[in-house]
């Protein structure tokens, strides 16, 4: 893997439901690495049954997420209406306090071995389209993407605190004490569902390293890649 192409993604308001969870949902701050693929896979066409196979080999593909905005949260209350017997005459309403994301935005490093995936992908951010509508979790929170190019990526390996530009899964911490909890900096650590089977199965979890503004996060890791654009990045 030497190039990455490189995407944001944006919207006024996105909801990742977190899966533990009880009445109220709740969401994640950036969506979750199988979501993500849940994206590249609707921009370029790959039918919702069937996608997760292409990605089931985590030694094929790359992914690393960057936070664009500072992650903020609103709350407000839905009416969830019983469609099922009669969407004209409807009598049952659910009141559901929900959570969303507010003026999200993201920043993706993408790259794939098959050279199908890729290329596709390539085009259609190239030509700002896409095969499916894209949202933000739910259907109803459209949103707009940006290709800004492929770059080639070098990777490294040392023992030196780094500044990290993306989210840091904690697998690729050097230790428990490779985190430079620095004044000024809102450090949080959320567990995110990383890798899914074709039957929607999650069969990796893992906790992930972000600053809730977006800003670098100083760390050392096992291995770090830098773009042309001086980014310095961590896959999952």
């Amino acid at each position: 893997m030497t190039k990455v192409l490189v995407f944001k993604l944006w919207g006024d308001y996105g909801h990742f439901k977190k899966f533990y969870t009880t009445t109220s949902p709740l969401t994640f701050e950036f969506p979750p690495p199988v979501t993500v693929l849940g994206i590249v896979s609707a921009i370029i066409g790959l039918d919702k049954d069937s996608y997760l196979e292409n990605f089931i080999d985590p030694t094929r593909c790359h992914l690393a997420i960057g936070l664009e905005r500072p992650v903020k949260k609103v709350r407000w209350t839905q009416n969830l209406i019983d469609t099922k017997r009669n969407f004209w005459k409807i009598h049952n309403r659910t009141q559901i306090r929900t959570e969303f994301l507010k003026d999200p935005g993201f920043k993706f490093f993408f790259s794939h071995k098959n050279p199908e995936i890729y290329d596709q992908l390539k085009e259609n951010l190239m030509a700002h389209k896409s095969y499916y509508t894209i949202s933000l979790g739910l259907s109803e929170l459209l949103a707009d993407f940006e290709f800004c190019g492929e770059q080639t990526i070098t990777p490294s390996t040392t023992d030196e605190w780094q500044s990290i530009q993306s989210v840091v899964p904690c697998s690729a911490l050097q230790d428990d004490q490779s985190i430079d909890f620095e004044e000024g900096k809102e450090i949080f650590k959320i567990s995110y569902p990383v890798e899914m089977i074709p039957n929607r199965v999650v069969t990796r979890r893992e906790d992930v390293i972000f600053e809730r503004r977006g800003l670098p996060v100083t760390c050392r890791v096992k291995e770090v890649f830098k773009t042309e654009e001086g980014e310095k990045i961590v896959f999952f």
